[in-house]
This record gives C-alpha cells, structure tokens and sequence, in this order.
C-alpha cells in the first residue's frame, strides 16, 4: 500500500521537479506471495507488475531463474555470433580477430559485471570460442596450453581473447 501511495504522490509532485513518470515504462518487480495483491493495486495504471523480472540497462533484475534465463538466450545468441565470425576467421583471421577483440567480446563483458552467479552459463561460450573461433584464426586445433595463453594481453604475448567462463 505505501508503494502506491508513492507512485500518486511522485506522478502529481514530480513534474514540479521536471520529473515526468511514465507508467508505460515502469515495472514493478515483487516477491511472488504479493504479485495479485500488487496487480490488483496497480490495475488500471499502466504499470507492468511481475514477479519475475526485467531487463534493466542492459542488464536485468529479478528472481534468480529469470535472470538465469536470461543470460542463457544472451549466451546462446553470442555463440552464433562466435561461430559466424569463425566462419569469416577461415579466410580472413586478422578481420576476424579485430572484430572478436574490438566488439564481440565486450557485449558479454558488460552481462558478467551487472549478474552474479552466472559464470557456468558461459561454457557454451567458451567452448565456441576454444574449438571453432581460435581453429579458424589459427588455422588448426588449440592445446590446453595455448587456450591458456591466448587469454593473456597482447603485451604478453598472448592474444587477449579471454576465456568467459573465468571472467564472469
């Protein structure tokens, strides 16, 4: 009740403070013994009630399985990525490379910082990387050894492609 009672109040004192909330784009996140309550109170607001979560900034809240959920369509939409620039690695590893290192690999890195808990989600992952995106850049297969190394900077001698299940 003192929830709602704080929406009212923010959607008529807010705009003094040229705060303008947008039901539209608010969710309500609650623990699942008070989802109908929640629902019943907001109904008719706009607001979205969940008991489960939402994506938020590119990360996402809620419950652990929903969160869980979520980074495994993430990971899984990444691991076509790895095996399409594979696919351009074969002819030209040093593009491939570039984009890996440039691009690709940060749109997981951001995911491993904002989620907890989630480094076993990354396996599928790794093992795209390990067995198909360093073969084709190489251009044959990679040792335990050298998956080690290909993980250290470029400083070191190594390539910088880290391995995503340690890094999360």
């Amino acid at each position: 009740d003192l929830i709602k009672k704080w929406w009212d109040f923010l959607c008529v004192r807010g705009p003094e403070y040229g705060y303008r909330p947008k039901p539209s784009k608010t969710v309500l996140i609650v623990k699942e013994e008070c989802l109908k309550e929640a629902k019943k109170m907001f109904k008719g607001s706009g607001i979205q009630v969940t008991g489960e979560g939402e994506r938020h900034l590119g990360a996402v809240l809620g419950t652990e399985e929903f969160r869980r959920s979520y980074v495994a369509d993430k990971v899984a939409k990444w691991v076509q990525d790895v095996e399409q620039l594979s696919e351009i690695g074969k002819d030209d590893p040093q593009a491939a490379y570039a984009a890996f290192t440039k691009a690709l690999c940060h749109r997981w890195t951001f995911v491993q910082r904002t989620v907890p808990g989630i480094s076993e989600l990354f396996g599928p992952l790794e093992n795209a990387i390990r067995h198909s995106f360093l073969p084709a850049i190489v251009g044959r297969h990679v040792s335990d050894l050298e998956r080690k190394l290909f993980t250290l900077p470029v400083r070191l001698g190594g390539l910088g492609i880290s391995n995503p299940v340690e890094g999360s």
